[in-house]
């Protein structure tokens, strides 16, 4: 599996398992625990969850019946908005608790909240010092948001998780990531899932372009769509629960999309979010709490 070195030294594997609304939203029953030990079994080690997704504890089980090394793995969750400023570290600890884990590879804020972030980011800090967590990033945060983390940050964001998927290439902000060493990470990047209630026929894995293209690689449309992500030095973190789409996600080495291709894929750009928008998300998020 290739992996990312970010910008901390830390390496994070390229291709990970996104764990969002599993079975359904902040479901964490045995199901969940099955389908990553089904990503654990086909070679995924990077899985990607949050405290507002209610499946820690799942991902916890699912870790330690794998029987696999915790070095082996690359563990990542996220502080939600309601736990940000002084509630930071204890909501660390709650994660730590529910995935029975000693340390994090990754940890995120989930959502820019800009009067919480200074304090949200130094308690981040010291969980660093403390080793507690490898690396410490954001998601879904606006320039105006890393610009002002740089305004007071000790230790360096290593990455920005974004939506992105051939209708939100998010150029723009893939660009000013790159350049200020800030890994790229993608949820949602086959379009986003059941739950939001999108219908697959608006996705981008039944656009006619990726189409063809899957029908000449011999591959299917989400496998075309993670390659373009991979080739571009991107995280991808798809979330699949068939046995099926799970494996053919991990499935990307046997094939090479050409410049054209990419560029291509690139330009069925449609500034479509199917997610929540970082500019109003906070108004929805605060309403949104942890489950315990």
């Amino acid at each position: 599996m290739t992996t990312i070195t970010l910008n901390n030294g830390v390496e994070i594997p390229q291709l990970g398992f996104g764990t969002a609304a599993i079975d359904e939203w902040q479901e964490d029953n045995s199901y969940v625990t099955d389908t990553i030990l089904k990503a654990m079994s086909i070679g995924y080690r990077h899985f990607d969850t949050a405290a507002v997704y209610g499946n820690e504890r799942a991902l916890g089980r699912a870790i330690r019946d794998s029987g696999l090394p915790r070095q082996e793995l690359f563990i990542t969750s996220k502080v939600w908005d309601t736990e940000q400023g002084r509630g930071t570290a204890a909501a660390f600890e709650r994660s730590l608790e529910r995935l029975q884990l000693d340390y994090l590879d990754l940890y995120l804020i989930h959502w820019p909240v800009p009067p919480y972030t200074r304090e949200t980011w130094e308690a981040m800090e010291e969980l660093y010092d403390e080793k507690k967590v490898r690396a410490l990033g954001l998601s879904n945060f606006r320039k105006s948001d890393i610009e002002q983390i740089a305004t007071f940050a000790r230790v360096r964001p290593t990455c920005n998780q974004i939506e992105l998927h051939p209708y939100l290439t998010q150029r723009e902000m893939v660009d000013y990531c790159q350049f200020h060493k800030l890994a790229v990470v993608c949820w949602s990047p086959l379009g986003s899932g059941s739950w939001s209630g999108v219908p697959a026929t608006e996705k981008p894995i039944v656009d006619p372009v990726i189409i063809q293209m899957a029908q000449k690689h011999g591959v299917t449309a989400g496998q075309i769509i993670l390659k373009w992500n991979i080739q571009q030095h991107r995280i991808a973190i798809p979330k699949a629960e068939s046995l099926d789409h799970i494996r053919k996600n991990f499935l990307l080495y046997d094939f090479e999309l050409s410049e054209e291709e990419i560029k291509a894929i690139d330009s069925l750009n449609r500034y479509h979010r199917f997610g929540a928008d970082p500019d109003v998300a906070h108004e929805i998020n605060k309403k949104v709490p942890v489950p315990d």
